[in-house]
């Protein structure tokens, strides 16, 4: 019987669908059940008072709402909005008008309304929404010209109009409880739906950071092996630039892989790993203090590379350029405000020549200038008793 229920339920759902196309779609179908079964009573009753007029009408319905769980099928979800709310409002401007402002029939309007909100209020559905609720309002406005010029047709005893009120009393009540309270267990379905959806890609996610990074180090050791069996030291110059860029890119992936977090990366712990990384491989001869003053701030993955590979740019420049002095000294500065991040960078080297921005064809200062502009950012370069370098660059939205 279950099973029963869900394949009719899930009539209309296509495997192209997305979460929420998928639930509006077993919403209706939901809703059209919850229809029927109203109309079924309603015939039952009616049957019993003897009221055929809205017998016939009841029967009308119970007719039609079985063809539009196949627009499900056969169209689309937007289709059966349209078809179950207008042959709804149309069917119970219908039974007012009949029945006149005291059987209260127009309390059904409210469970139609809170549904409609409910399935059409989506920015996809929106427009649809709009449609149909001008449809609800023209109903509306025949029932109150119906009623202010008695266009009505009574024809049921007091004894038994006492029972239909309270029968309408009653089923709108439970109406409108039926289509919330599966409403609520759609969207909780839905939720859940969507969290494993989101739990799974996050698994994915991390798996590819994992293999990237894994694929990476491998890179960086064939660069230092390389470098080792060289004779050359300007090869082993340019092999160490290279593994430096590598690494910086495949300390991204890892501190994301490590990190409770998938999409943003802890950029104030990953400076710390960088810094400290560099040191180690470049091994100067002199003392070298790196002074850290840094903010938590997290940055995506579109962020966070080009920044890391503009920090190691500049740590191995000053490393390999800014060691005139007896000890290497380097002032980190990083700082977020009203949504901007902006990165500092000074040593205590002897700075940039004169017009070098006239003779510049580096690589290293070609790629600073490039990943800034990735970034979207300005930068500057000047002398302060060694060279600086700020980066402001805003974050994403």
């Amino acid at each position: 019987m279950i099973t029963w229920f869900n394949k009719l339920i899930n009539v209309g759902v296509k495997p192209m669908y997305q979460p929420w196309e998928i639930y509006l779609t077993r919403k209706l179908n939901l809703i059209a059940c919850i229809t029927m079964c109203n109309m079924i009573i309603a015939l039952v009753f009616f049957q019993i008072t003897g009221y055929k007029h809205i017998f016939i009408d009841c029967l009308l319905s119970l007719m039609v709402l079985p063809f539009l769980i196949l627009l499900n099928r056969y169209k689309n979800y937007i289709w059966t909005a349209y078809g179950f709310y207008f042959v709804g409002f149309s069917f119970l401007a219908s039974m007012c008008l009949k029945m006149g402002i005291d059987s209260y029939i127009i309390l059904f309007y409210f469970p139609m309304m809170i549904s409609m909100i409910q399935l059409l209020g989506r920015r996809e559905t929106l427009k649809h929404l709009v449609v149909i609720s001008f449809f609800c309002f023209c109903t509306i406005l025949v029932i109150v010209i119906g009623y202010n010029g008695n266009y009505y047709n009574f024809e049921i005893g007091n004894d038994d109009f006492k029972q239909t009120k309270l029968f309408n009393i009653i089923l709108s009540f439970l109406s409108a409880l039926a289509f919330n309270i599966s409403l609520v267990m759609e969207s909780i379905g839905q939720e859940n739906l969507i969290k494993k959806m989101l739990k799974e890609k996050e698994i994915l996610l991390a798996e590819v950071f994992h293999r990237v990074k894994n694929n990476m180090n491998i890179v960086t050791s064939l660069l230092n092996l390389k470098k080792e069996i060289s004779n050359s030291q300007e090869v082993k110059d340019a092999l160490e630039d290279c593994r430096n860029r590598v690494f910086s890119m495949a300390l991204v992936h890892q501190t994301i892989f490590n990190n409770d977090s998938i999409v943003e990366l802890n950029f104030k712990a990953y400076i710390e790993s960088l810094t400290t990384e560099i040191k180690n491989s470049l091994r100067s001869n002199k003392p070298v203090d790196i002074h850290l003053d840094t903010e938590l701030v997290m940055l995506d993955l579109s962020s966070a590379i080009p920044c890391g590979l503009i920090l190691n740019e500049l740590i191995t420049n000053s490393f390999k350029y800014a060691s005139n002095e007896d000890k290497l000294i380097i002032h980190i500065k990083l700082r977020h405000f009203n949504n901007t991040i902006e990165l500092e960078v000074r040593d205590n080297g002897k700075g940039l020549p004169e017009n070098w921005e006239q003779n510049n064809h580096s690589l290293g200062m070609e790629l600073i200038s490039s990943l800034s502009q990735q970034l979207d950012g300005t930068h500057q370069f000047k002398n302060d008793d060694g060279l600086v370098f700020k980066l402001v660059f805003k974050l994403k939205s």
